[in-house]
């Protein structure tokens, strides 16, 4: 593998002479950055609103940091969200984020605010890639009000481009990533034709293995390719878009060497040969020129998510090669009224529908020298079920007076999940446990003064079990997971107060939260009463809860001299995991992490755009602590620091081009992320250049 290191010396000379140099030539032609907190959201109350004055915790990634970021996944753009974490499950390219210390898998993946399921343990990957998406809004804390189960720690929302403002424009753009000798490419072609807006966008992404300063780490190769299509028009005060995905990759994926002689273990080997995803999504609005009822909005898809997973287990009595193959189809609908019905309430009221169905075959191929532990000979095992979701909500924002506006919201679930079919004895095929859930949300914002908002807000949070966790089941390591369709949904209570302000220059937004979770799905080893089939069989059981509080701050000051900007990312957070034989505040989650940085942008004499971005990243030391669970050298993680610069010029005559940089690393720091299995990345560069017609 081809990797680029750079002596220290030489490395730390030009990042000095770019951050030292930057603020004396241009302290009088500075252009200060976008104010955060001005930006317009819609994910927070599914309407338009300013962050500013917003009920709930959250963060935008806007254009221009998409634009300018050199990174392989869209997991690493939220990286540096206070509250969020990045996990990899030993796959870089199929990178999920967690929020709050809660897994993956109690987050909400949204694309154009429709839902991208997944029923597998570790959580939604996010299969789109970055240089299809125009924002990203994150909301921390319990969105399942609005945006229902498995957003039980947030929401994230991903919207995808869309039309241009002329009749044909074009984005060609390149990229290059040192430390995996790995590349990507972007093409789009996009207009507005009389009002018909389109998009047709292509992306390949290719990444070999990862370079650590531990050395290469094997199967952590990827790539992926996608398309996307987008078009939209409006008829009068009605609005039509039709929306496609298709997203194709394949992923290794890195196992510590620990785990693979673990007894009974002799060797362990994984997979992911296939992870696609294709979308077909149409929307529909009607602004109305009435003093009641403002618009109407409804939306709906299908979904089809392809996966073939691969597991190679050798232990001390048999070897056993299973390929697992799933298809999950997603159907799903949304109808919504935005009204008016007194001058100072604005309400919205919806029904939501979605049906997850997957269809799976397992080939389990066994050779076994002890046959009383295992026999062997080559197995098939079918599994097809679905659940089925029925939900209503309504939220009132009511502007009590000049000053405080309250904003209330309730859903209502109605779910019912089926196995449809199993050939596996241990299993009879009929309906899962079904339930019908009622849960709220109530928040109030106090304008303390033009430039101060105050805000509080408890929401409640509710996962219904997977229909792995339900149904079919999986295969953990050596041992075979069994499903338990009488689980009760995963619940959660969040409370939180926070500030925000832009005055002088100065920006922060501060939250301090606590949350309680209850009813934690996890796997334990099965009992006698269980009656599971087999001699090492596992099964899903409620047996956790939690408690976790918190402060998340972004700080920011726009007039420090020369132009430069401080800033900080910071997340304080500790959280305690309780079950039935153990208690522990050991949970993998770092009390301390976080960046901070100094940026600026502006002009130089010939170059008439220019941005640079020096920056920490890094965290406290974590532990971790779990019932039943086989420890190894990764669970316990060390505090780190890396150093990093990014910085980019646009130019050409109408600015057309853009060339950024990311050196990453410098000082080539060995660590790694408290909720990640792998090394991070060597001393290394990634490079992007765009071309705009």
């Amino acid at each position: 593998m081809m990797t680029i290191n750079f002596g220290r010396s030489a490395m730390a000379a030009a990042v000095w002479s770019v951050v030292c140099a930057v603020p004396v030539h241009a302290a009088l032609q500075n252009e200060p950055s976008v104010d955060p907190l001005e930006e317009i959201i819609v994910t927070a109350s599914r309407n338009k609103q300013r962050v500013f004055d917003s009920p709930v915790s959250l963060s935008v990634i806007n254009r221009e940091e998409l634009d300018r970021s050199t990174v392989p996944t869209l997991a690493e753009m939220m990286r540096d969200v206070p509250g969020v974490q990045v996990t990899d499950s030993g796959q870089p390219g199929l990178s999920r984020v967690r929020m709050r210390g809660e897994e993956s898998r109690r987050t909400a993946i949204l694309i154009n605010s429709q839902e991208v399921t997944d029923h597998h343990e570790v959580g939604t990957p996010l299969t789109l890639h970055p240089a299809m998406v125009e924002r990203i809004e994150i909301i921390r804390g319990s969105g399942a009000v609005l945006y229902g189960s498995r957003a039980l720690s947030g929401v994230v929302n991903f919207f995808t481009r869309k039309g241009g403002s002329e009749p044909l424009q074009a984005t060609l753009s390149g990229g290059y990533d040192s430390a995996t000798s790995g590349y990507n490419t972007f093409a789009s072609v996009f207009g507005n034709v009389e009002g018909f807006e389109y998009r047709v966008a292509w992306s390949k992404s290719d990444y070999e293995e990862r370079a650590t300063p531990e050395g290469e780490m094997p199967s952590t190769a990827f790539e992926n390719e996608s398309l996307y299509l987008y078009a939209g028009k409006t008829f009068g005060s009605h609005h039509l878009e039709y929306t496609y995905e298709n997203y194709e990759s394949s992923n290794g994926i890195f196992v510590e060497e620990e785990v693979k002689t673990t007894f009974p273990l002799t060797d362990f080997y994984l997979d992911t040969p296939q992870r696609d995803r294709e979308k077909h999504g149409a929307f529909y609005s009607w602004e109305l020129d009435n003093s009641w009822l403002q618009s109407v909005e409804a939306n709906a898809y299908r979904q089809v998510s392809d996966r073939h997973f691969y597991s190679l287990v050798k232990t001390v009595w048999y070897e056993r090669d299973i390929n697992t193959l799933g298809e999950l189809i997603t159907d799903g609908a949304l109808a919504q009224l935005n009204f008016q019905p007194l001058g100072n309430h604005t309400v919205i009221a919806g029904v939501q529908y979605l049906n997850d169905e997957i269809d799976q075959t397992r080939h389990v191929d066994t050779f076994s020298w002890v046959p009383p532990v295992a026999t062997s000979g080559l197995e098939i095992i079918k599994d097809k079920a679905s659940i089925e979701t029925w939900a209503w909500f309504v939220q009132d924002q009511w502007q009590l007076n000049d000053r405080l506006a309250l904003t209330a919201g309730m859903r209502q679930y109605f779910v019912q999940g089926d196995l449809e079919y199993t050939d596996r004895e241990s299993l009879d095929a009929g309906s899962l446990n079904d339930d019908d859930e009622v849960i709220g949300s109530l928040g109030l914002v106090w304008e303390q003064s033009d430039d101060i908002r105050l805000r509080a807000s408890v929401s409640q949070g509710y996962v219904y079990p997977s229909l792995l966790q339900l149904a079919t089941g999986a295969y953990a390591g050596s041992s075979f997971a069994n499903p338990d369709p009488n689980l009760t949904p995963e619940t959660s209570v969040n409370y939180e107060v926070g500030m925000r302000l832009q005055r002088g220059g100065l920006i922060m937004d501060a939250t301090a939260f606590y949350t309680e979770s209850e009813d934690y799905i996890h796997h334990q080893p099965c009992a006698a009463e269980d009656n599971c089939p087999g001699r090492r069989d596992r099964i899903y059981l409620n047996i956790g809860e939690s408690q976790a509080h918190g402060v998340e701050l972004y700080l920011a000051y726009a007039n420090a001299p020369w132009g430069v900007q401080p800033y900080a990312n910071l997340t304080w957070m500790e959280r305690r995991n309780q079950f039935d034989e153990l208690s522990t505040w050991d949970t993998g989650i770092p009390a301390l992490s976080g960046r901070i940085g100094l940026r600026w942008q502006g002009s130089l004499s010939a170059i008439p755009a220019l941005w640079t971005d020096f920056y920490l990243r890094g965290e406290s030391g974590s532990d971790v602590e779990e019932p039943d669970s086989i420890r190894n050298e990764l669970d316990e993680k060390d505090s780190w620091v890396t150093v990093n610069v990014a910085t980019g010029i646009d130019f050409g005559r109408e600015r057309q081009y853009q060339l950024a940089l990311e050196l990453v690393n410098l000082t080539d720091k060995s660590y790694i992320a408290s909720t990640e299995n792998l090394y991070g990345v060597e001393r290394s560069i990634a490079a992007k250049f765009t071309a705009n017609w």
